[in-house]
């Protein structure tokens, strides 16, 4: 998933043309010697199994040295077993292992239980070149660069802009030996590695999630001929990951997500007392009000902190992910308009997905094949998020895009090709219709060059179609993997409960 972290004191949050990158020749490795399952040094009673995978560090050498990837394996929970699924979780920069345990039982079942779920922690996270540019900070000052939101004031952006040369310095200062050995093109290959070192008939079965569709993506440009399933779920852009400065298309479902949250609030006052006695254009107008407090006039929470715009907005954009958790922010909305920080601090305190250090600037700056050393070359892309979001355009402008335009070194492959490709068989691409992140224009836009892709709409909100489950979208899902059917192209499915439902 994608992550931003705006505060560490408090919580982590949930984010001119160069050389290409691009080589031209990789070095053909053998991969067939399999992989020797054992016990996991991980705190779980999941009967998860791991392993380490030794793969070339850079793929360009033919001497290079090796790295060991490490590898886990949720076994199938029905027989007969049907090979495996590899997982990709998202960020990019989540860890595979920890991301296993916490996925694994809501994956399985919706697969069909009949495949072994397979992931990796992918280059720059856990301990695979993990991408720390500050190891030793420990009162994480350094770490809180960059995480302030552009519109918090009006000098925001040129300070920020400032923060992302200290960051793109310091992440080439520390990790210049190895910085350019994270990024897509070569997590592609590492994946088919442990295809090939699965020896299940050398065919890729995969699901990405959230910035793993961008992994996804790749592979199957990358690898067209080697794919017997493929799910993206969470659709992001990857024209603009790859060849923009920002990718303002983040953001083109963030307001509609945001609206339907006050919407649904309104339309179920007897479950969100924020919406009571309201109509929609009430509640908008009070919302609106409490941004320009809180960028203006920001409250102080105990006496000892000032609670900022960038920790407000921040909090509710992470909470819109995950529509299970809307009642608790409606609630503690409906607590400061009278008066009261508690319940908002709790869900500040409460946190999010543990951070991999730097590992999302790693992966995603290295990719982007644009560099500048001016500020105004941006200012194309600053305006094209502010027209496509009103209230969130600027959650992600310090964190990834001032760093990552001044980013001090390329991957060593960098994938630089189109995505106009047909794959072995095509592939399902799934995107919530109010998805505050991966909006379903992504989705589209993506699927549009596979050739034979289909899109299944989920007409529900949040982040991934997991977010709001809806039986229909899993079913989908589990006969595609299991029979290689895919939907009816117009398929739309419906998430199993409505919104602020007390229904469990």
């Amino acid at each position: 998933m994608f992550t931003m972290v705006l505060s560490k004191t408090l919580t982590p949050l949930l984010l001119s043309l160069a050389a290409q990158g691009t080589v031209a020749a990789i070095i053909p490795r053998d991969n067939s010697t399999g992989i020797q399952w054992g016990p996991c040094k991980l705190n779980t009673t999941l009967p998860v199994q791991c392993a380490k995978l030794p793969v070339p560090l850079d793929y360009t050498d033919n001497s290079s040295q090796i790295l060991n990837l490490d590898v886990i394996r949720y076994p199938a929970q029905k027989h007969p077993k049907r090979g495996s699924i590899i997982l990709n979780f998202g960020g990019p920069g989540q860890d595979g292992l920890n991301s296993m345990l916490a996925y694994a039982d809501l994956m399985g079942p919706t697969t069909g239980g009949y495949h072994d779920l397979v992931s990796w922690d992918p280059r720059g996270t856990g301990s695979t070149l993990r991408f720390s540019c500050w190891p030793d900070d420990t009162t994480g000052y350094f770490n809180n660069l960059g995480t302030k939101l552009a519109g918090e004031s009006d000098t925001m952006v040129g300070k920020l802009w400032a923060q992302g040369q200290v960051i793109a310095n310091q992440c080439y200062n520390q990790l210049k030996d190895t910085g350019d050995k994270v990024g897509m093109a070569f997590a592609a290959r590492d994946m088919m590695s442990i295809v090939d070192a699965l020896d299940e008939g050398g065919k890729l079965n995969y699901w990405g999630i959230s910035g793993g569709t961008a992994m996804g993506a790749t592979v199957a440009a990358m690898f067209p001929d080697r794919i017997e399933r493929i799910v993206l779920d969470g659709v992001m852009n990857s024209h603009q990951y790859y060849n923009s400065f920002g990718e303002p298309e983040m953001v083109a479902s963030t307001d509609a997500t945001w609206e339907e949250f006050m919407r649904g609030c309104v339309a179920t006052p007897q479950n969100c007392a924020l919406g009571r006695n309201k109509t929609f254009e009430m509640l908008e107008a009070e919302m609106a009000q409490l941004f320009e407090t809180f960028r203006n006039n920001p409250p102080v929470y105990q006496e000892l902190v000032v609670v900022e715009y960038s920790l407000f907005v921040g909090q509710i954009f992470n909470t819109l992910y995950r529509p299970t958790a809307w009642p608790a922010l409606a609630d503690a909305l409906n607590d400061i308009l009278h008066g009261s920080l508690d319940s908002f601090a709790a869900l500040v305190l409460a946190g999010g997905i543990p951070a991999q250090d730097q590992a999302i600037l790693g992966i995603r700056c290295g990719d982007k094949g644009l560099r500048t050393d001016e500020l105004s070359d941006l200012e194309p892309d600053f305006a094209a998020y502010k027209r496509t979001s009103k209230w969130f355009w600027d959650w992600a402008w310090g964190y990834y895009v001032t760093p990552c335009a001044q980013w001090k070194f390329h991957a060593k492959e960098r994938y630089a090709g189109d995505f106009n490709v047909k794959t072995s068989f095509p592939m399902l691409v799934v995107g919530n219709t109010w998805d505050p992140v991966t909006p379903i224009v992504s989705a589209r836009n993506m699927s549009e060059g596979f050739e034979g892709s289909v899109l299944l709409t989920h007409n529900g909100h949040g982040h991934l179609s997991l977010t709001q489950p809806s039986n229909c979208t899993n079913q989908y899902i589990q006969d595609y993997f299991l029979k290689g059917t895919l939907p009816a192209p117009g398929t739309v499915c419906q998430p199993n409960l409505p919104l602020f439902s007390t229904a469990a």
